[in-house]
């Protein structure tokens, strides 16, 4: 392994970062120290245009997923010379100056991908991006050399295979969706293909999927919204992780809010309105709108942002988001749900619901739980359903309206233990 390379994991190790991200970064840094050792390169001398080789060695000579070399090698490599940089020892990070997904993804579905990313919120963009990985691994290891050469049998290979991954008929037939769209695009848009096989599969009627009856527990799941409950985020937040002043803020700021994980990490300190007690939010589809937190948050907010807590981040004085880190001038959404997820296990009550289909724990309490339960919490103290649509950045008032049945549940559950001849009594 590189010097450096050495130097960033002890460091790692002095701040105490979990044995997993220990042993990712080593792996992650053990592959590229190989690669640099084999083209002759020093670390200094490594470019952002060599990322594409260096995704093409590993997939080919040590067989890792895309999603591994996405999730875990290429943050590895971010963090890695974010830790050079501080050291002086680049001038760059050549992470930043490329996208992994166009790494990775075919050529053909480059500017699919740009027309998504400029027109569709955040949340389908991700879900398009993981589509497009998983479909590129797949296409690499067919006989097919070009999109234009599938047949509507062979893209039904596609779905029989997410099947047998162990992905639920819901999660097939939003993958699958994927690559409709990005055949659509390449036929109509694009016109760089001359026909489309998509408009000739349907799933259902090759009895690949049945959309009627879900066959994972995580569709199932999906007819149940899961909240938390006002005892259950005072139990969260006395229990959550270090940073404890920063992560109690974040807890309370989310249960107050009803944000986004995302919508979160990207509030800004001139964001905020604290005379007013406003946030202004900008959500899915780049539509702007103002959320509200009460006098009791104004305690922890004074604290983090006048009482020198924030400022004592380095990343602080280039930042201007409210919530940062040490290493980042930002916290991102994956960080805010993993304080979530970690403050119930902390709890007591945290638990593993299913494991999806890439092998990853799904947790029963979330930071997406911490939004149902405003949700649930605003309408039992008796806010109005379009005012709370308005708040929570709805598109449709039918989404609001599925938590009046949560509502009902609660108060159907209250009568049978306290109404007259009840369990109470």
């Amino acid at each position: 392994m590189l010097r450096s390379a050495e130097a960033f994991i002890r460091e790692c190790q002095e701040c105490d970062y979990a044995e997993s991200t220990i042993q990712g970064h080593t792996r992650s840094l053990d592959l590229f120290s190989t690669w640099c050792e084999s083209q002759g390169l020093s670390v200094e001398e490594f470019r952002p245009e060599q990322i594409r080789e260096l995704i093409k060695w590993i997939k080919q000579d040590n067989s890792a997923s895309y999603g591994k070399i996405r999730s875990e090698i290429f943050r590895s490599l971010e963090k890695y010379f974010e830790y050079l940089i501080e050291e002086d020892r680049v001038d760059q990070n050549p992470c930043e100056e490329i996208d992994i997904v166009d790494c990775i993804i075919l050529n053909d579905a480059s500017r699919y991908l740009q027309r998504i990313r400029a027109t569709k919120a955040d949340g389908t963009v991700q879900n398009r991006e993981l589509g497009l990985i998983q479909f590129t691994e797949w296409f690499e290891n067919q006989r097919e050399d070009t999109l234009e050469e599938f047949t509507p049998l062979r893209l039904e290979d596609y779905a029989v295979y997410l099947s047998r991954k162990g992905y639920g008929d819901t999660t097939i037939k939003d993958k699958f969706a994927t690559v409709s769209t990005l055949y659509t695009f390449l036929h109509e848009k694009q016109e760089s293909i001359e026909q489309n096989p998509v408009k000739d599969v349907n799933l259902d009627d090759a009895d690949i999927v049945d959309y009627q009856n879900p066959t994972r527990q995580s569709d199932k799941l999906a007819e149940d919204t899961i909240y938390l409950t006002k005892e259950e985020k005072e139990a969260i937040k006395d229990n959550c992780p270090g940073p404890k002043l920063r992560n109690e803020l974040l807890i309370e700021f989310l249960w107050q809010t009803g944000l986004r994980r995302k919508e979160a990490a990207d509030v800004t300190l001139n964001n905020i309105d604290r005379d007013k007690r406003e946030i202004k939010i900008r959500g899915k589809n780049s539509k702007s709108r103002d959320v509200f937190y009460q006098p009791s948050l104004d305690t922890l907010l004074g604290i983090w942002i006048d009482g020198g807590y924030r400022s004592s981040y380095n990343s602080a004085e280039t930042s201007d988001h409210l919530f940062v880190s040490e290493r980042s001038g930002r916290l991102n959404p994956h960080q805010i749900n993993q304080i979530i997820v970690k403050s119930a296990k902390n709890a007591g009550i945290q638990r593993e619901m299913y494991t999806d289909g890439n092998g990853q724990s799904r947790y029963k309490i979330t930071a997406h739980t911490l939004r149902h339960g405003f949700a649930v919490q605003s309408l039992k103290n008796g806010i109005d359903i379009k005012t709370l649509a308005d708040i929570m950045g709805h598109d449709s008032l039918d989404t609001t309206k599925e938590y009046l049945d949560l509502i009902t549940a609660d108060l159907r559950e209250r009568y049978r233990q306290y109404g007259p001849g009840g369990t109470a009594e």
